[in-house]
């Protein structure tokens, strides 16, 4: 059986500590919606003030931002992930919201950050949350391009460590994160949890057969339970000892790792594909995992065929408005993938794919 998430692995990490720029500030959360709140709570955000997000986005985040008392709006994201600029604008006019949310899907660059210029003067009086949750984020790539620019990722998604780094100017970062024993039951349930599925994915790899199996579907049931309980809280939490290890992700070596992969499943599946992304080969580095788009009609039946033969892929932010009319997989990425792995993966794909027709 193959892991698809990031295993423990010292691969993923390197003695020396990564730099980051004088003008930007580092702040380590316990996640994403950690950080987040954090942001609207310093910011003094007003409740009831709309977010505008891309609708392909996760249904649990929304639903706790709503709890949290804001509203939500959705801009349209096109079948082949890019966000469309003219809806995207026209939104914004529409809804006047405070906080804009832009999601580096599965890590791939999103369109609307190659002219910032045209973003900046959109987005001027508005808090701009560039979401990298699914992407590998060196600080010394990191463009800030206007006032209240914030970078979120999350480290879980994409190495073996649990919490997330916030990024920004140094003088909009004017604070600093929650004290120890702000939200200390849920930081406590969410490294429990955190513990257990990282422990889970390991043993995939070493154990035999049946018994990885079960490992497996038990590691994936408390990675599901963790992603649920993350965000409940409405006060954010500070991250935990995984700060330690955050400034000492290997970029260079996860981005090289990362490339060559991705071109083994272009090059083996591309026939296949019902629908090929251009990637470049700077996204290569930093996806999170491959992407496969499918047609609804024919995704049940190819997500059903892999996942009995033991890769426990499934559908990425299936509650979501754009995944009423596609489905997408995302096929493992990582250090922990050896090329024999991703090999084997390419063929249980193309006999799902080809089975599916």
């Amino acid at each position: 059986m193959i892991s698809t998430q990031p295993v423990l692995s010292f691969g993923y990490f390197k003695f020396k500590k990564n730099k980051i720029p004088g003008n930007i500030r580092r702040l380590f959360y316990l996640s994403w919606e950690d950080a987040f709140w954090d942001i609207l709570l310093k910011k003094k955000v007003p409740m009831g003030s709309f977010i505008l997000l891309p609708d392909f986005f996760c249904k649990d985040v929304e639903e706790n931002i709503k709890s949290h008392g804001y509203k939500v709006s959705h801009y349209p994201i096109k079948k082949n992930l890019d966000a469309d600029k003219k809806s995207f604008i026209e939104k914004i006019r529409q809804v006047k919201p405070k906080v804009v949310v832009i999601f580096h899907t599965n890590g791939i660059k999103s369109k609307l950050f190659e002219n910032c210029e045209w973003l900046a003067r959109v987005t001027h009086d508005i808090i701009l949350i560039e979401d990298s949750v699914h992407k590998i984020i060196d600080p010394e790539k990191i463009n800030i391009i206007k006032k209240d620019h914030f970078v979120i990722n999350s480290l879980r998604k994409v190495v073996p460590l649990q919490g997330s780094e916030l990024f920004g100017d140094r003088e909009d970062l004017d604070f600093s994160t929650p004290s120890f024993v702000q939200s200390f039951r849920y930081r406590l349930k969410v490294y429990f949890l955190w513990v257990l599925t990282i422990l889970g994915w390991s043993l995939v790899n070493i154990l035999p057969g049946r018994l990885s199996k079960k490992f497996g579907l038990a590691a994936e049931k408390l990675m599901l339970a963790g992603y649920n309980l993350i965000g409940d809280s409405i006060l954010p939490a500070k991250g935990g000892p995984g700060g330690f290890l955050s400034r000492r992700v290997n970029f260079e070596k996860i981005e090289k790792v990362k490339r060559h992969q991705v071109d083994t499943y272009e090059r083996l599946l591309a026939d296949l594909l019902p629908l090929k992304l251009f990637i470049t080969v700077e996204d290569k580095g930093s996806m999170r995992g491959f992407p496969l788009i499918l047609p609804k009609n024919r995704a049940n039946g190819i997500l059903e065929f892999i996942r009995s033969k033991g890769l426990l892929v499934r559908f990425e932010l299936d509650d979501s408005v754009w995944a009423r009319n596609q489905k997408i997989i995302y096929l493992p990425l990582g250090i922990h993938m050896t090329q024999r792995k991703v090999e084997e993966v390419c063929r249980l794909t193309r006999e799902a794919i080809l089975r599916n027709f």
